[in-house]
Formats: structure tokens, C-alpha cells, sequence
């Protein structure tokens, strides 16, 4: 399954184009490959880029709109009642739920390292 963009860099879907360019200059500061060196974030960073070039541009954005709208009935059917697909809705559910948890956990440990960076320069030029 594809990425969400907005769920990558963290905006809501009715954001306005100056939130998410600050939402992605505010993901590349944590996440960059420069200051960050976690093997997983030259992967993640590309994630990022990739959801910033499709949102910042209102044609991408619009189509990628559109496809979003498609997926939806598609998700609803899998979602709909009997007693076959009742297991297989559950198992579905619990592997999004994983997911966003994830995705969450990923962005406080982004966060933190951010921080732990941010005081580590704070405190090396307040030595010199």
C-alpha cells in the first residue's frame, strides 16, 4: 500500500501549502541525512521529499486528492458486514492501528533526537 503523504509529514488534508512546506522543512530538520545518522532515515527522508514534491504542487496534490477519494469506497467494502471477511476486517484494522502506532512512535523519536541534538549544540557553543 502507498504512503500517506499527509500522514508523512504530519498535516491535515485541508492543510494550506505554507503548513505543509513548514511541516516538511520541520521534518527535515529532524530527519535529514545530514544531521541525522539513524540508518533508517535516508529511507524515511526520501518518504518525506516524495510527500513534499506531490502536496506542494496543487496539480499533484489534486490528483493525489482524487485517488485518495477512490481508495475510499474500496476500503468501505473490505470494512462491510458478513460473516466470511468478518476475521479478515479484524486483522486489517489491527495491521492500520500497528502502523499508526508506529508512525507515531517514529515521529516522538524523531522528536527526542531532535531535542538530544538541539542540546548538544546548545551546550558545545556555550563552552566556547
Amino acid at each position: 500500500m502507498e504512503e500517506d503523504h499527509y500522514m508523512v509529514l504530519g498535516v491535515d488534508p485541508k492543510a494550506s501549502e505554507q503548513e505543509i512546506r513548514q511541516a516538511y522543512k520541520r521534518m527535515a530538520l529532524i530527519y535529514h541525512p545530514d544531521k541525522n545518522q539513524h540508518p533508517r532515515t535516508t529511507a524515511y527522508f526520501r518518504k518525506i521529499k516524495d510527500a513534499f514534491h506531490v502536496l506542494s504542487n496543487a496539480t499533484t496534490r489534486r490528483e493525489y486528492d482524487r485517488s485518495l477519494s477512490r481508495r475510499e469506497p474500496e476500503a468501505e467494502r473490505r470494512y462491510s458486514s458478513g460473516s466470511g471477511g468478518q476475521r479478515h476486517n479484524l486483522q486489517e484494522e489491527s495491521v492500520d492501528t500497528l502502523s499508526i502506532i508506529g508512525a507515531v512512535g517514529g515521529l516522538l523519536v524523531g522528536l527526542f533526537m531532535g531535542y538530544g541534538a538541539f542540546k548538544a549544540l546548545n551546550s558545545s557553543s556555550n563552552n566556547n
